[in-house]
């Protein structure tokens, strides 16, 4: 299960051992709104309340609304949005930022950065872009519909993370980090896809305008520079030339997430050796303080809020950047970025005309084939055979239904599946029936994942996960047995 944070966490825990709904809502809601990583509660709730806003008597309302239009201008550039477009061309880059440190932490201190770790979900990931593709291409290829081969290739990792939140505490851990580092090669799939598929025509000086601000804030980190303030502004301004380059802005903000550091500045060894001096300080401060002379207590408060100051500093130096980026961007990415996107792109009239349109149109059918199919076949045929072919191995405390269950809901494809769509069909006919299909596989597929997942954590499916502590109640004396079946049935321990 996500943590949730450790007094809220306490809180919940108190509650639920005298109520009902409290125990329900510890173990199986709160992480999908609670979680240090990206949530996806909220994103839930705003596509809910986007689709039945279009099929309410206040549809045509709610589309005009995200159409109107919202402009900034400085000097002669200008920046015309609707409200739905500035969802995708403002907002989303902050998502993909996330992305981008997230992918920088896997692949210098995480689950990517070390072979024996990355090698299964690697092949995994692998094999979850490839055969989606595959399979849309063949009932797409040649077709007006080629151009959305791009849909089905990515996962939506806040839905499938909070999948796994409600399957309980039985879930091994090594799920949730399966997922993660699957989700980490996935992500860097997609994002190669939206910058060499549906980059339109570049206009060059922009773009030279935004590499040498991206130089200037790469300066910033090498020299030391730690406000967060001119980092701020350079983002803002590498943001608005990579638009006015015809550049989509999530690279930018992919491209700004890989720039955060993630090594602290003071390192646990170096900070036990820095704070001898500071401390030595504050304890001599702390004695004037405690002086019959005014001046002396004077002079000891002065003294000991510099020795504070310089403790509070080093001990802010010992979390590393990208650690304190993402605990300021994740809430503002889960309860804000994500549900706006959700709210002004998730909407769509559901009509039985639309349904047919769907069941026979090859763009929709290769979206829910690929996803569907193409995720889940994806990856476990490429994890299979990576480990028959010695390449990988099934991580411990885990079974192959398991990595089935990880497979079907790598193809819940919401949030970028979506995005692609806008950038693949845009304005036609085909946006319409690509949307109603990743909807409808995204639900599709985080049931059946549900499903299998619970199943696979059941006694008898989680053979692998349980063998070992089945053995060990094997082993245990024949007396510890008996008295824990006895307690098992509700009767009293021995006096």
């Amino acid at each position: 299960m996500p943590k949730i944070p450790p007094r809220l966490h306490g809180k919940l825990r108190a509650r639920a051992h005298h109520s009902r709904f409290a125990r329900h809502y510890f173990q199986n809601i709160a992480p999908l709104f609670f979680a240090p990583e990206v949530a996806g509660g909220p994103l839930l709730i705003a596509t809910a309340v986007a689709i039945l806003a279009m099929n309410s008597p206040w549809a045509e309302a709610y589309a005009a609304f995200w159409q109107t239009p919202l402009a900034i201008s400085f000097g002669g550039a200008e920046l015309r949005y609707s409200l739905a477009e500035w969802a995708n061309e403002a907002l989303l880059p902050v998502f993909f930022f996330g992305i981008g440190v997230e992918v920088k932490r896997e692949l210098t201190k995480g689950l990517l950065s070390e072979r024996a770790t990355a090698a299964f979900p690697f092949f995994g990931a692998l094999g979850g872009l490839l055969v989606p593709v595959l399979i849309y291409l063949a009932l797409n290829a040649g077709g007006e519909g080629q151009r959305g081969w791009g849909i089905p290739v990515t996962m939506d990792t806040a839905f499938a993370l909070g999948i796994l939140g409600f399957a309980g505490h039985r879930m091994p851990r090594i799920l949730r980090v399966l997922l993660m580092a699957f989700s980490a090669v996935d992500d860097i799939g997609g994002l190669l896809v939206i910058a060499f598929a549906y980059t339109p025509d570049i206009r060059l000086w922009p773009l030279l305008g935004a590499l040498l601000a991206y130089a200037a804030v790469l300066g910033l980190i090498r020299t030391g520079v730690i406000s967060s303030v001119p980092y701020v502004l350079l983002g803002l301004v590498v943001w608005f030339l990579m638009q006015q380059a015809h550049v989509h802005a999530t690279l930018a903000g992919v491209a700004l997430g890989f720039l955060v550091p993630t090594a602290p500045r003071v390192s646990p060894g170096s900070f036990a050796h820095k704070v001898r001096n500071p401390l030595r300080l504050f304890r001599r401060a702390y004695r004037q303080i405690e002086s019959d002379s005014q001046e002396r207590k004077q002079e000891g408060h002065e003294e000991a809020a510099r020795a504070l100051g310089t403790l509070s500093e080093l001990s802010d130096a010992t979390y590393e950047a990208a650690e304190r980026v993402l605990a300021i961007a994740n809430p503002w990415i889960t309860f804000v970025v994500l549900p706006l996107f959700a709210l002004s792109n998730a909407g769509i009239a559901i009509s039985p005309g639309l349904l047919r349109d769907a069941a026979a149109s090859p763009v929709a059918l290769g979206i829910a084939a690929g996803l569907l199919l193409g995720k889940p076949v994806g990856f476990l045929g490429a994890t299979w055979l990576a480990c028959r072919a010695g390449l990988a191995r099934l991580p411990e405390g885990t079974s192959w239904s398991m990595i089935a269950a990880l497979g079907i809901l790598a193809g819940i494809g919401f949030t970028v599946s979506l995005f692609i769509s806008e950038l693949a069909f845009g304005g036609t006919r085909y946006e319409d029936l690509a949307r109603i299909a990743v909807l409808i596989s995204s639900l599709v597929a985080g049931l059946l994942g549900y499903i299998m997942l619970r199943r696979a954590l059941s006694p008898r499916g989680d053979a692998g996960a349980d063998a070992g502590e089945d053995r060990g109640r094997a082993r245990a004396p024949r007396r510890q047995r008996v008295r824990a079946a006895g307690l098992h049935r509700g009767e009293d321990a021995p006096h």
